[in-house]
């Protein structure tokens, strides 16, 4: 039995740039997070059993791509 280790990559295109920031990892979680009134998206990625996070403005998102590799 062979097994399959999918990945997970999201790509995420800020206003003002053509280049997407890309976040790859075995599992990977955006969530909508608000503080002192300002609107985020919080991105959470699993890698090899360890967990980063990275918080983005909402507003200076153009568009998120969610891709399994």
């Amino acid at each position: 039995m062979q097994l399959i280790n999918k990945s997970i990559e999201v790509q995420v295109f800020l206003k003002g740039s053509k280049q997407a920031v890309i976040y790859k990892g075995d599992r990977i979680d955006v969530l909508d997070f608000e503080m002192n009134r300002i609107k985020y998206k919080q991105i959470r990625y699993f890698r090899n059993g360890l967990s980063k996070s990275e918080l983005v403005e909402e507003e200076s998102i153009n568009k998120i791509v969610k891709l399994e590799i």
